[in-house]
């Protein structure tokens, strides 16, 4: 049917400008049920810098570190099991150390060095004699006392007087008026020391050739041992004697007695005072040591 049939006109033609006519409204959609959020990925590690790239190098290093902090740790487990353990071992319930200060084990001290002992000097055990004067000596030979010719004897007869046990008897020999002088003579049993009197006889002390002389007829006095050079002691035969040498060989007053002179030539004035030994024998045997100053060497 058309526009003419009803007894319209015919409908325009569509020009083109034209409103069209709204379109139908949309209905809604229902909204979306909401997506459940993404679980956030790990942070990479970052990469070790050194020039190895991005390849294999940079993802081996956190293995290469976790290697040796295993290592690392294994060998610290090991040591100290192995100080513990040995520690256990070796220690015994008397070792175990007391958290009582009282029962504290106290410090040992210190005991004397060897060095310390051994430079102590001794009692007087022998009379050494020489050509400068005599000497006590202690059992390892160190000196405990030592007298010279031109000494006081004051000092002498003290130390000796303690080596001996005895206090010695006194007296005094006279000299010849002129020029020998006055001896003080200090007398034990078998030990004599005589000590000038200084201005007797015109002599004077400090220069006199023979301030002091000493003499013995026993190889003991006391406790203390005689001891005289050339190995020779009261009993030694003739023969002995004249193996060690002497300077000169006297004939004595007494019928056989002969006086054997050694290191004749060592008697001097000094300083220091120097004597001989001499020894004095009955014909066979010694009788008495003397050092004395020896004239004529």
């Amino acid at each position: 049917m058309s526009w003419a049939d009803l007894g319209l006109p015919d409908a325009p033609e569509p020009s083109g400008n034209e409103t069209p006519a709204p379109r139908p409204r949309k209905e809604p959609k229902p909204p979306k049920e909401p997506k459940p959020p993404k679980t956030p990925k790990p942070p990479k590690p970052p990469r070790e810098s050194g020039g190895q790239g991005d390849g294999e190098g940079g993802s081996r290093t956190p293995l290469i570190l976790g290697i040796v902090a295993g290592v690392l740790l294994v060998a610290v487990v090991v040591t100290l099991g192995f100080a513990l353990t040995r520690g256990s071992s070796t220690a015994s319930p008397a070792d175990t150390p007391s958290s009582d200060a009282s029962t504290a084990t106290p410090t040992a001290q210190p005991s004397p060095s060897p060095s310390a002992s051994s430079d102590a000097v001794g009692v007087p055990v022998a009379l050494k004699f020489g050509g400068t004067g005599f000497t006590l000596v202690d059992k390892n030979a160190k000196t405990v006392f030592s007298y010279e010719w031109r000494d006081k004897a004051a000092d002498a007869v003290t130390e000796l007087t303690a080596a001996f046990g005895a206090a010695p008897t006194q007296r005094v020999e006279p000299g010849d008026g002129s020029s020998y002088p006055d001896y003080a003579v200090y007398q034990w049993e078998g030990f004599l020391l005589y000590d000038m009197v200084d201005g007797t006889g015109g002599a004077q002390r400090a220069t006199f050739t023979q301030p002091s002389y000493a003499t013995f007829s026993r190889n003991e006095v006391g406790p203390i041992s005689m001891t005289a050079e050339h190995g020779l002691k009261i009993g030694s035969p003739v023969t002995a004697v004249r193996a060690a040498g002497p300077s000169q060989e006297v004939p004595r007053g007494n019928v056989g007695s002969i006086r054997f002179i050694f290191d004749q030539s060592r008697s001097s004035a000094g300083p220091p005072v120097q004597y001989s030994m001499i020894a004095d024998t009955d014909g066979s045997t010694v009788t008495a040591v003397l050092y004395y100053f020896a004239a004529g060497g």
